[in-house]
């Protein structure tokens, strides 16, 4: 496990580099379909709808990420004015997946209204992209040490210097286990797992893309990873190690979570798109009334 990795005698968070790659790899993904779908549009703007994705997955992945850590925030506050420092001891920053993927498409919407395009065709085919990305993000933590699995066996000495724990020339892998230096315990490799079932469902995206009849069908990929994904999270959640997640009775903030997203992505799968309120949202920010016929009529740059 290595939590940094350096570059040019700097040292760079490894997660960070991960991400990076990640984010590389869906825009790869992006230009090759922009290339096979041979789309008329500049595949600049498409970049753009990437970069408005992203961020709002960003805000909204540290704004559920602070939500899960509602106990900090009520230890914390009391201390806001008198003792700043114990204040902040109370916190952790960080990222929720879950919070990203809901904001991905919050992201969606965003630029749809903003830029009065019809992105649907972009929607549904850079859904692959998302779990793409967040296959690296999870090799990331792997690398990086965080969202580790259950703690099996514990082994090292703590470091002073680094606050890692020294392996102490034992073995990196014992059994199906991996050293996580940041807790000084061989731990169930679930990020690698959840990884591996990340590419999984890449591939049973971009075959359906491939292969599926409906190519009107906007939301019908998005629902199937949002099935896929809210069953995978919901069983490795189970051999999950860290409790900074949240607990909450017998499941953890991510289950509840996925308790959700699977009926949405249900309902995507097998609503028409006429009829689904994802379209109905969708419309409202493409079309606008008309004050004598009470027809839709397309916005089409404000022209």
């Amino acid at each position: 496990m290595y939590p940094y990795v350096s570059f040019f005698g700097k040292p760079y968070s490894s997660y960070g580099v991960f991400a990076i790659i990640g984010l590389a790899a869906a825009v790869l993904y992006s230009f090759i379909v922009h290339k096979i779908t041979k789309d008329k549009k500049d595949f600049f703007d498409r970049v753009i709808y990437i970069v408005y994705c992203g961020a709002a997955g960003g805000i909204c992945a540290a704004i559920l990420y602070q939500l899960t850590n509602i106990k900090g925030w009520i230890k914390a506050l009391p201390f806001l004015f008198s003792d700043f420092d114990k204040f902040r001891s109370y916190l952790s920053f960080g990222i929720v997946f879950y919070g990203g993927m809901f904001g991905i498409f919050i992201g969606f919407m965003i630029y749809s209204r903003f830029f009065k395009e019809d992105t649907r065709e972009w929607l549904r085919t850079s859904v692959p992209g998302v779990p793409l990305f967040h296959a690296f993000g999870r090799m990331g933590c792997a690398v990086g040490g965080c969202c580790y699995g259950i703690p099996k066996l514990s082994s090292g000495s703590y470091n002073y210097e680094t606050g890692l724990f020294d392996l102490d020339g034992g073995p990196f892998v014992h059994g199906a286990c991996i050293y996580n230096a940041r807790i000084g315990h061989y731990c169930i490799p679930i990020q690698l797992i959840e990884s591996c079932g990340l590419i999984l469902i890449v591939i049973i995206l971009i075959l359906y893309l491939r292969f599926g009849k409906d190519k009107k069908a906007y939301y019908r990929p998005m629902g199937l990873y949002f099935v896929m994904y809210g069953v995978l999270r919901f069983i490795t959640e189970f051999w999950r190690g860290d409790l900074i997640r949240g607990i909450w009775g017998p499941f953890s903030t991510s289950q509840y979570i996925s308790m959700i997203v699977i009926p949405i992505g249900i309902y995507c799968l097998v609503c028409p798109t006429e009829k689904s309120i994802f379209e109905k949202w969708y419309n409202g920010a493409l079309y606008k009334k008309d004050k004598e016929t009470d027809k839709d009529i397309y916005k089409e740059k404000d022209k």
